[in-house]
């Protein structure tokens, strides 16, 4: 295991706006300004997280015509949000 590589993507996972972004794009791909309409952040901040995830390849892209469509590069982002969710919401054992 890399510990760097594990600990930048895990970084990379720890910012409301690049969750809300994930989270939107697991619904359905979405264009800029549909994304900046469902995470109600702007279009300069999505465009920046949209290119950071990118190169991390949480997140494609495709052009259609004047529109990128921006998708979830595959589903192992989901089953990892998945598992940390179910984590934080257990009750302590202590």
């Amino acid at each position: 295991m890399n510990n760097e590589l594990i600990s930048e993507f895990l970084k990379l996972l720890a910012n409301e706006n690049r969750l809300a972004i994930i989270l939107s794009l697991a619904k359905q791909p979405l264009i800029v300004s549909e994304i900046v309409e469902q995470t109600k952040i702007s279009q300069s901040l999505a465009s920046q997280q949209l290119k950071l995830l990118k190169s991390a390849r949480i997140v494609s892209s495709e052009r259609h015509g004047k529109s990128v469509l921006y998708s979830l590069y595959d589903q192992h982002i989901l089953h990892l949000l998945k598992d940390i969710s179910e984590h934080v919401s257990e009750k302590s054992h202590d």
